[in-house]
C-alpha cells in the first residue's frame, strides 16, 4: 500500500482557495497559460500562510521557495473558476514541503509539490520553525 496521498482528489485537501481565471491568463490556444498555474501556486500559498500562521509579508522573517514542481494534467478553458487545495506533506526544522490540487468545478487540472524554507531576509539563512508553527502545520497534513 502506498502512502502517496492522490492530489487529484479534493478530499487530500483541507484548506481552499479560490481563485478567478483571468482573461489575461490565457495563451496563444485560449486555454490556461502553463505559467498561469504557477501564479495560483503563489495564490494558494501566499493565502494559506495569512491565515493559518497570521503571516506578516512584511516581517523580518519570510517563506523562501526552493523548489517547485508542476504538474499539468489537462487543459482548462475561459471562463472558469479555480479552487486551489492546500495541504502540508513534510514538516522539516526549517522547511516544508507542500502540495497543491487545482481544480475547476469538474475536474483537477494540476498538481504541485513545493520545497520553502522559512528564513531571515536579513541573512538569507534559515530559521527553525517553532513549536507553535509546526503544531498548526500539522493540521494539514
Amino acid at each position: 500500500m502506498s502512502d502517496e496521498i492522490d492530489l487529484t482528489d479534493r478530499a487530500s485537501f483541507k484548506y481552499w482557495t479560490k481563485d478567478t481565471f483571468r482573461f489575461a491568463d490565457l495563451d496563444a490556444l485560449n486555454h490556461l497559460n502553463n505559467i498561469a498555474t504557477a501564479v495560483y501556486c503563489e495564490s494558494g500559498r501566499a493565502d494559506f500562510f495569512v491565515q493559518t500562521l497570521g503571516h506578516n509579508f512584511g516581517a523580518k522573517l519570510n517563506w523562501m521557495l526552493a523548489n517547485i514542481n508542476i504538474t499539468y494534467l489537462r487543459p482548462v478553458d475561459y471562463p472558469n473558476d479555480i479552487n486551489i487545495g492546500t495541504r502540508i506533506k513534510k514538516i522539516g526544522n526549517s522547511s516544508i514541503v507542500l502540495q497543491q490540487g487545482f481544480f475547476t468545478e469538474t475536474d483537477c487540472f494540476s498538481t504541485a509539490d513545493s520545497v520553502l524554507v522559512y528564513a531571515s531576509l536579513e541573512t538569507n539563512k534559515s530559521v527553525p520553525l517553532t513549536d507553535e508553527m509546526k503544531a498548526i502545520l500539522q493540521d494539514y497534513t
